[in-house]
């Protein structure tokens, strides 16, 4: 934190130093980062809250759209949360979480970041989640059915390993936008890779904002890639191989899901 000014905490450190000329030698001298801390230590704590944001939602999103997809009910529900991230901005949530934060006495950071990213990754995981469950093959599930399986199993021995490679590409879309997204909670006082940005603004340090965005969009690009092999490996070669699937899903999965229908 710097110096309070006017009553006013500030929440970007003062920058003593003079700024490198461009982006290659602000990364290759490290004085220039002295007041805003070193690369690795930003990234893993930009990591950190992308990484508890994404957690938290798919422990909330998965159970909640895999059972209302398995039985066919929830259509407002399913269309209200796949919305909602269109609806409210994330800088707003973040503010307001900032707020609540401060008075209660939490301080600027982690949790109002990770809620706010929270907020923000719902709507993708839930999405996809439903949407692949929907389009497993209903022949599918009726020989599961046909098998002895009852609901529950049917759920999660058939479905959702079928639904799993369009599962974690709702997480890897998630987790490159939190990524992206995370770089907000420096404009409050929170760490991570958006720091460099933030304090490049406050000091006209404009090297440091270039590197910054640099940074946060490789780290983002490198998560993106990384969860789009993951999703490949998981799909089964069959169904990658194959250019058409049957699926109980009567509209295209870019589209709002078919929320109609009961097993």
């Amino acid at each position: 934190m710097g110096p309070t000014q006017g009553g006013v905490v500030n929440p970007f450190p003062t920058i003593i130093a003079a700024a490198p000329g461009n982006v290659w030698e602000w990364l290759h001298d490290p004085t220039a980062r002295a007041a805003t801390g070193p690369i690795p230590h930003n990234l893993w704590l930009t990591l950190q809250h992308a990484g508890w944001a994404v957690v938290i939602s798919t422990l909330l999103a998965v159970p909640l759209a895999a059972w209302l997809a398995h039985t066919g009910r929830g259509e407002t529900i399913a269309a209200t949360v796949v919305n909602l991230g269109r609806v409210i901005p994330t800088l707003t949530i973040l503010a307001v979480a900032v707020v609540v934060s401060l008075e209660r006495g939490y301080g600027f950071a982690p949790w109002p970041i990770v809620i706010a990213l929270t907020a923000m990754c719902l709507p993708p995981i839930f999405a996809n989640t439903y949407t692949a469950i929907r389009n497993v093959p209903a022949e599918t599930v009726t020989a599961a059915k046909a098998m002895g399986l009852s609901g529950s199993q049917v759920m999660t021995r058939v479905e959702l390993p079928l639904a799993l490679p369009l599962l974690v590409a709702g997480i890897r879309v998630a987790l490159t936008q939190a990524i992206a997204t995370e770089a907000l909670g420096a404009l409050f006082g929170g760490g991570g890779l958006g720091v460099y940005i933030a304090v490049g603004l406050a000091t006209n340090d404009h090297p440091a904002i270039q590197a910054g965005a640099l940074l946060v969009a490789g780290a983002a690009m490198t998560a993106d890639v990384v969860l789009a092999a993951l999703a490949r490996a998981l799909t089964p070669h069959g169904v990658r191989s194959s250019p058409v699937r049957r699926s109980r899903s009567t509209r295209p999965a870019r589209a709002r899901p078919d929320l109609g229908g009961s097993r």
